[in-house]
């Protein structure tokens, strides 16, 4: 059993991570209004992780530190110490963007939040079975495997009064699946940190990959007619070019704390702060398709009850297990 000591990097990680999953909120909400104004959701994205990019690309140039972990990632890559698949998590990353820029429009933040984190956290039991995350295979104990259930459950039941408005199937289905490839992506973003010691040059890197697919992805919906309607010229928008930014603060925390949390936890603790946010939001500067009811604010209450039941064998080392997650830095 471990002490009350032991559990506070637990905690603080988890802090962190809440943190992060309310950037996440942010980066919807901007790439949402920013999709229809651009002329379609993947412009959105593309701007986003170019703003990432020069970001997370700035603070590497910046710091010798990083600069040296970037030559320490080319270097196991080309040992093959680390397969080069890995760096494809910004293809994911992606993929949320052009989600949030597509259905939050349709939804508002709260219900693209609910189904994003529902792929999200079933995602993240999956993959923190294998060996993908930098701290190792985590047992999927019955405990481990009710939180999740509970959280699902909740997240249902905030979802079932929009879904009886009409909103339609894919919808939801687009968020959940960019949700649970989210749990590979924060996977192997730890992997890169683990290798290089970096969390910059794992942030970079997503973004890197990422824009290149979407630069790909962009030349191709213009060549078949999709015309770009320009930027934002009222200034009260200028916030909703912001997107790359949060996600840039959405990665590199995550990449942090991976290591100390195993991707399930760290799904669990970013997904609530992501749905504090989006409730939030929806709340305070809602938008058409907002919504927030007592449904809803009763579901978030139920996801951090799903937290703390998956919180408690988490913290124990696996039976068998010389090295658990927590005793990786």
């Amino acid at each position: 059993m471990k002490s009350p000591s032991a559990l506070l990097p637990v905690l603080f990680a988890g802090l962190v991570t809440i943190t992060a999953g309310g950037a996440m909120s942010l980066q919807g909400r901007a790439n949402g209004m920013l999709g229809p104004l651009l002329g379609h959701a993947v412009f959105a994205a593309l701007v986003s992780f170019a703003v990432g990019l020069i970001l997370a690309g700035t603070a590497l140039l910046c710091s010798s530190r990083s600069r040296d972990a970037a030559r320490t990632l080319f270097h196991v890559l080309r040992t093959r110490t680390m397969p080069w698949w890995m760096l494809l998590g910004g293809l994911s990353g992606a993929l949320v963007v052009i989600a949030q820029a597509t259905t939050v429009p349709v939804m508002g933040v709260a219900m693209f939040t609910m189904a994003f984190v529902s792929g999200q956290v079933t995602g993240g039991l999956a993959v923190d079975s294998t060996k993908l995350p930098p701290g190792g295979k985590q047992r999927m104990t019955v405990v481990r495997v009710f939180g999740v259930i509970v959280v699902i459950a909740a997240l249902v039941f905030g979802a079932s009064e929009r879904m009886n408005l009409g909103v339609p199937l894919w919808a939801l289905l687009l968020p959940f699946v960019s949700g649970a490839l989210t749990s590979v992506q924060q996977a192997c973003n730890g992997r890169i940190k683990s290798a290089t010691g970096s969390a910059v040059v794992a942030t970079t890197v997503n973004f890197a990959i990422g824009f290149a697919a979407l630069l790909v992805a962009a030349a191709v919906i213009m060549l078949g007619g999709v015309r770009w309607e320009g930027f934002p010229t009222e200034p009260t928008q200028w916030w909703m070019l912001l997107g790359g930014a949060f996600g840039v603060i959405f990665i590199g925390l995550t990449a942090l704390t991976v290591a100390r949390l195993g991707v399930l936890l760290l799904s669990l603790f970013s997904l609530f702060g992501n749905l504090l946010g989006a409730l939030l939001l929806d709340l305070v500067l809602p938008i058409p398709g907002s919504l927030v009811s007592t449904t809803t604010v009763i579901s978030a209450v139920l996801v951090l009850a799903g937290i703390a039941i998956t919180i408690m064998p988490s913290t124990r080392p696996s039976s068998g297990s010389r090295r658990g997650p927590e005793s990786r830095t």
